[in-house]
């Protein structure tokens, strides 16, 4: 049932964020940071009401997310029975590219919903996968896409997102049926290689992605 809410608000996402309050908020710490870390690492501002801050105590800086203009972050507090627990079992990691991060939140023993965040204006979120295991994302040379290597019902995927459009772009060839992606590399922003094992056999092969040339004229 999760899964039903948080697919059907994902066309709600772009729009919906508030442009008048930020959807993310970073400081320094002003105690050691190790001494932060020591406490909890995810914490609601307030426990006596549920605030729409989040806050995640990371190596180097404190973020504090506003759930009100994260919609698809929000309606999934809503639904949960339990969300400080929620709240708790969700990871922030701090991407290569400074201002994206990216956050895992309504996880099971195996998967998780991945939210890809942008600290600037204006504020941005978007749900790259959800209940999924990520197995990696990838920074391309010139720091204008993303490749996330997606491991769903027992075989690899990987999907391209450009980072100043904001939204995902079309590679070819599609991803072959029941592999396991060993390796992905970026040749430069337009095609990357996989090094994959053919299930069930586990065959090695490598194979050249290359980015749509109908996209690429538009």
């Amino acid at each position: 049932m999760k899964k039903i809410v948080l697919v059907s608000l994902m066309l709600l996402i772009a729009c919906s964020n508030q442009d008048n309050e930020p959807m993310i908020t970073k400081e320094d710490p002003e105690q050691p940071i190790d001494e932060l870390l020591d406490q909890e690492a995810v914490q609601e501002t307030s426990q006596e009401t549920e605030n729409p801050e989040v806050e995640f105590v990371l190596k180097d800086e404190i973020i504090t997310l506003n759930t009100e203009n994260i919609t698809i972050l929000g309606a999934y507090l809503n639904t949960v029975n339990n969300r400080n627990r929620a709240i708790s079992n969700m990871k922030l990691d701090k991407l290569e590219l400074d201002r994206l991060y990216l956050l895992s939140f309504n996880c099971s023993s195996s998967t998780c919903s991945y939210l890809l965040l942008d600290r600037n204006e204006p504020n941005r979120s978007f749900l790259v996968d959800d209940l999924i295991n990520l197995k990696d994302v990838i920074l391309s040379p010139d720091q204008s896409k993303l490749l996330f290597i997606i491991n769903e019902s027992q075989t690899d995927s990987w999907k391209v997102f450009n980072i100043e459009e904001w939204a995902t772009v079309q590679f070819e060839p599609s991803p072959p049926e029941k592999i396991s992606i060993q390796t992905a590399n970026w040749h430069d922003e337009e095609s990357f290689t996989i090094e994959y094992q053919q299930l069930p056999d586990n065959t090695a092969q490598e194979m050249i992605i290359k980015e749509q040339q109908e996209q690429l004229h538009n």
